[in-house]
């Protein structure tokens, strides 16, 4: 692609940015792409008109596209003026259909280190100072009138993150790409010293720039891909999807995997549990009470034991005692300017106030859409008993498709009442549509199942008897259950791949056809190929929201009413594995890179996971209690007296886990403790020091001389 010259950005005197020698600059991986908007259409004339263009048939600007142009021209001089003046390293170019101008941002290894020390931004220390992270430090000469007492030499501290393709560490080897990446995001965002301070949220909001994000690195991409069973399903190689991705959706990936193992078991019994109900004929047998026992404990542990299991990659990879931090603002939203109380500079606010009645009335709509969704399960059950038992699998598989149905459309439709509420960060717009979709998705997912295993044996619906298939409604709970996971498994599963692909086929068809037929109807020379950064702009947005909370409803599917279907466990398997393709499959290929984000946790999903659970736990041992045949000469009182002991025991236990084996085990907190140690030793040069020879090396100094041992004290000889 052809450089773009600054007399076309018009920037004044930073026109000499793009001079730079790329290629000579100590630059780092992790490039940010910022897409401009230079024409409103790529048919106008405007700007610095070459030969090729003039004979496209390029059609004058209106007096409303140019006023547009005029602004957009005006805002992004001004960008480009701010990043430049923060030493940032710019590459300008045009879109093939040069009606955008994409900026490719670099960072020099000099800049990169002066920001971080700013920053205070944590980096890897080597194995032998326990892998700890702490905020980087450069050395310090010391002072001359000091006799150099005071130098620091602690860059050797750092662990050097060096390829398999490298033979030695790069310059700047300390940095992982991710650093890079959220080290040249904040000085973009930033006001600090040496930062552009550019409100990048309000810039896309207002449409002055287009895109915002960092670039792909293919090889590593094809590196993960060619082990993906390994990197991203099993989590053998989970590091490079956190060296990668960033924490967030590594921890994502690392559940998908701690899930898969925790379900080995569960499938293993519940096949041999299934063959012998097809001997029996019914899962209403001797099995089914162990089987709710087993299943309380399985529900009330494996959370328990994956929050250790995320202490301990926290602890790993440095954010488990992460601070919390001021997120950037959605572009979304909308608010008035004024100084912001944190960092006392211009921000949107949005006051809670006028927030307050929108909540409200999302939360109305909520109401009514769950009326409207029972009225629609009663309609669908009512059907179910004029058409017969001949149509009970129609009716199933019609269930779950609509089902499938209604849970997309409430997604969009929370969406976009989350939207109006107008939340400023990320994170309290994704838990107040965490709210909504969960309630709405335990309802439709899962109304109809309650009502099979608990109302609908011999009870009266509009007026007509009910009953369940030869007198057994675990038979009805189990083939309906089981047509959900495979409607889950095939139909849901197609989609999510499909349209993602389907979406890029149309998108990219659409401009082909434009740029084949309007650009080169008088054409005299052939326009190069899309860029990179190009191709990579026209891809969606990755949200690990949708991927986690389609892993909720399966876990709800797997685990609610396991009893009455064993076999449920090899389909959720088989479901997880898959999701795990897809979902690699899309974050490689589909999506733009997403921004690496901190995470210590998966919360609130883990609470979310943790609920469920709960349910679970309640609602498997209800089915034995009430709705098996087992305990139907038990009085109603005594089975009620049974299932509180059960659920007793049962969370006494998972009081008891947490007491005796906490969530942030032991030797996570200690290995917490050495590294500070570490960190306050070796990094601050603080403390009392064991190894007084490797003390002096850090602070290149003279090693002090051993003391002369005398025969007795001199002050007393002198005296006397």
């Amino acid at each position: 692609m052809p450089l773009v010259q600054h007399r076309v950005m018009e920037v004044g005197r930073h026109k000499n940015v793009t001079s730079v020698n790329v290629s000579s600059a100590r630059l780092m991986g992790g490039d940010l792409v910022i897409v401009f908007p230079y024409k409103t259409d790529s048919m106008v004339s405007w700007g610095d008109v070459q030969v090729e263009e003039i004979k496209r048939g390029l059609r004058p600007a209106k007096k409303t596209e140019e006023s547009k142009m005029k602004a957009w021209q005006a805002k992004r001089s001004a960008v480009i003026a701010a990043l430049s003046d923060c030493g940032l390293i710019l590459m300008l170019y045009y879109s093939r259909d040069r009606d955008e101008i994409f900026a490719r941002i670099h960072v020099d290894e000099s800049h990169l280190r002066q920001v971080a020390e700013m920053n205070q931004h944590k980096l890897e220390l080597k194995e032998q100072y326990l892998s700890a992270f702490a905020e980087y430090k450069s050395d310090y000469a010391g002072r001359r009138e000091m006799n150099y007492t005071d130098r620091r030499v602690v860059s050797h501290l750092y662990k050097a993150h060096v390829d398999q393709s490298e033979e030695y560490p790069r310059p700047g080897a300390i940095f992982r790409p991710n650093d890079v990446i959220q080290l040249i995001d904040y000085i973009i965002r930033s006001g600090d010293h040496h930062c552009a301070g550019q409100d990048i949220g309000q810039l896309l909001h207002e449409g002055h720039i287009l895109h915002y994000f960092p670039m792909h690195e293919y090889r590593k991409l094809k590196e993960m891909d060619q082990d993906w069973f390994r990197t991203f399903a099993w989590g053998t190689n989970i590091d490079l999807v956190r060296n990668y991705f960033g924490e967030r959706i590594a921890l994502y990936f690392l559940f998908i995997s701690h899930l898969s193992k925790w379900l080995i078991l569960p499938s293993i019994l519940g096949f041999i549990l299934f063959l012998v109900d097809l001997i029996i004929g019914s899962p209403d047998n001797y099995t089914a009470a162990p089987l709710s026992l087993l299943v309380g404990v399985w529900t009330m542990s494996i959370i328990h034991f994956w929050r250790q299991k995320c202490a301990r990659y926290a602890a790993k990879w440095g954010t488990l005692k992460m601070n919390k931090q001021l997120e950037p603002t959605r572009p979304e939203f909308m608010g008035d300017s004024r100084i912001n109380p944190v960092t006392s500079r211009i921000d949107r606010h949005y006051p809670w106030s006028k927030r307050i009645w929108k909540v409200i009335i999302s939360w109305g709509v909520l109401g009514l859409t769950l009326m409207v969704l029972l009225f629609i399960v009663l309609a669908l059950f009512a059907l179910r008993h004029f058409c017969g038992a001949k149509a009970r699998l129609t009716f199933q598989f019609s269930n779950a498709v609509i089902v499938e149905i209604l849970n997309q459309g409430f997604t969009a439709l929370a969406k976009w009442l989350t939207k109006r509420e107008n939340h400023r960060a990320y994170s309290e717009h994704a838990y107040h549509l965490l709210a909504k979709t969960v309630v709405f998705k335990f309802v439709n997912c899962y109304i109809s199942l309650y009502y099979i295993a608990f109302f609908k044996a011999h009870s009266h619906f509009f007026g007509m008897p009910m009953s369940c298939v030869n007198d057994d409604c675990l038979n009805d709970l189990g083939s309906q259950l089981g047509m959900f996971m495979i409607v889950r498994l095939t139909l849901q599963n197609f989609l999510e791949l499909a349209l993602p692909y389907l979406m890029q086929w149309y998108r990219k068809s659409s401009e082909d056809i434009t740029f084949g037929t309007g650009l080169f109807s008088q054409s005299v020379t052939m326009m190069a190929d899309m860029s990179n950064a190009e191709k990579q702009s026209k891809k969606d947005e990755y949200d690990v929201y949708e991927d986690m909370d389609e892993i909720l409803v399966l876990y709800g599917y797997t685990t609610l009413f396991v009893v009455a279907c064993p076999w449920v466990p090899i389909i959720a398997l088989a479901s997880v594995m898959l999701e795990a393709y897809l979902d690699q499959k899309k974050l490689v290929f589909l999506f733009r890179r997403p921004f690496p984000t901190p995470a210590g946790d998966n919360e609130p999903w883990d609470t979310a996971f943790d609920v469920f659970g709960m349910i679970a736990m309640l609602t498997n041992t209800a089915v034995i209690i009430f709705s098996s045949h087992d305990l139907d000469h038990w009085s109603h009182a005594e089975k009620t007296i049974l299932f509180l002991a059960i659920e007793h025991i049962l969370v006494l236990y998972r009081v008891m886990l947490g007491t005796f084996s906490p969530a942030i085990p032991s030797e996570v907190k200690l290995l917490q403790q050495q590294q500070e140690v570490m960190i306050h030793r070796h990094l601050d040069l603080g403390g009392e020091e064991d190894d007084h020879e490797s003390r002096a090396i850090a602070m290149r100094t003279t090693m002090a001389p051993p003391p002369t041992v005398f025969d007795a004290d001199m002050d007393d000889e002198m005296m006397t």
